[in-house]
């Protein structure tokens, strides 16, 4: 699930690269908050004050899942400021860690932990219960991958939500293009790459994807 460079997706005309679209991801995670009812200001000061925990920042993933998730709520005229930022490496311990310490130095200051995907968020959720906190009522945690532990969270009302990284999705369109270039097919500079859609999940529809 990691695309080539252009180059090496120009040096053959039956190479097809068939995944997700990470800033799509990000995104999602900033939306989801964005429709939560005080829109991630929980306290009401007018910005949405977040700490960020982050897979490898060298990981295109990583680095779109970082900045859209952000970038979706500043496009929609919303004030943010960063508390923290710190990388998990996609690690639940670390997750844990990294959102004990930052709940201990920034305590009700932090509306949204944002995090780059669901093993870590479950560590964060950890940190979360173990603080007192309650999410949805007093903060906010939104994850992506929507492993089943997530979305046995999410249901419960203890994740905001997560994105499906839809491998389903995915196997169909490789399937698909498989066959295309089995019969002949090629496919044309700019067309190689074919993207599947990541999903919301929220409380509303999470028992769908369980």
């Amino acid at each position: 699930n990691r695309e080539p460079t252009a180059d090496q997706m120009a040096a053959y005309d039956k190479l097809v690269y068939v995944g997700c679209d990470a800033r799509q991801s990000g995104t999602m995670q900033g939306e989801i908050i964005l429709a939560t009812p005080n829109g991630g200001d929980i306290n009401g000061d007018g910005v949405v004050s977040y700490i960020m925990i982050q897979g490898d920042p060298e990981n295109i993933d990583a680095q779109y899942r970082t900045e859209y998730s952000v970038k979706a709520l500043t496009d929609a005229g919303v004030t943010v400021k960063e508390l923290d930022s710190q990388r998990g490496d996609w690690d639940r311990e670390k997750g844990q860690t990294i959102c004990a310490n930052d709940l201990a130095q920034f305590g009700d200051e932090i509306e949204v932990v944002f995090v780059n995907n669901d093993d870590m968020a479950i560590g964060a959720l950890q940190s979360i219960q173990a603080a007192g906190r309650t999410v949805n009522e007093d903060i906010y945690l939104v994850g992506v991958d929507a492993l089943d532990a997530a979305l046995n969270e999410v249901v419960a009302g203890n994740m905001t939500g997560t994105v499906l990284n839809d491998a389903q999705g995915q196997a169909e369109a490789a399937v698909e293009a498989m066959e295309n270039l089995l019969a002949g097919g090629t496919y044309a500079s700019g067309e190689q790459s074919i993207y599947v859609d990541y999903v919301k999940v929220t409380p509303e529809n999470a028992a769908d994807y369980q």
